[in-house]
């Protein structure tokens, strides 16, 4: 069954009673909205097309760190962790996480907050505050997941990898 404007199809199983619909915003980001009203949840994405391929020589790591930064606090809400507790409180979930060549952020919670969540998520990409506090502790933090990641054997494994391949490439590069 294809669903949405004669631009775009969505195609979704005959059993899916969900209704999808793509819209471009005016800034010409692209956004899916799903709609299920046999659930009292809702849950937001974002997709950002930068992963730890785009980290600059000598700033490896950059693009996680910054993964980690975005959740603390912002210039409309500069309270530090004020999004993670806003959706905790809210019966939610929240996360991201960073790729090669994408970092994405999500999050669920109750249905009747979602407006407001999605004005606080908003805000990261809007006007984050990169605290001088918080980068010093996000730089640890990423230093100390990486440290963790290190007796992973699937992470061992991955960086053998990163090893052999060709220096030139970026998957050569570091990734937390």
């Amino acid at each position: 069954m294809a669903v949405g404007s004669p631009e775009l199809v969505i195609l979704k199983p005959r059993t899916d009673e969900r209704e999808y619909r793509r819209i471009v915003l005016p800034n010409s980001l692209e956004a899916l909205l799903i709609s299920d009203p046999e659930t009292n949840k809702a849950a937001a994405a974002m997709n950002v097309s930068v992963g730890y391929f785009s980290d600059p020589e000598g700033l490896e790591g950059l693009a996680h760190f910054l993964e980690h930064m975005l959740f603390y606090a912002s210039k409309k809400y500069p309270d530090e962790d004020s999004y993670s507790k806003f959706i905790t409180e809210h019966g939610g979930f929240e996360n991201a996480h960073t790729t090669s060549e994408h970092t994405n952020f999500y999050f669920d919670i109750n249905a009747d907050y979602l407006d407001e969540a999605l004005d606080r998520f908003g805000q990261f990409f809007i006007s984050p505050l990169l605290s001088s506090d918080a980068t010093q502790r996000e730089i640890k933090a990423v230093d100390s997941e990486h440290k963790k990641n290190l007796l992973s054997d699937i992470c061992r494994i991955l960086q053998l990898q990163k090893h052999i391949c060709s220096k030139d490439h970026p998957y050569h590069k570091f990734s937390a």
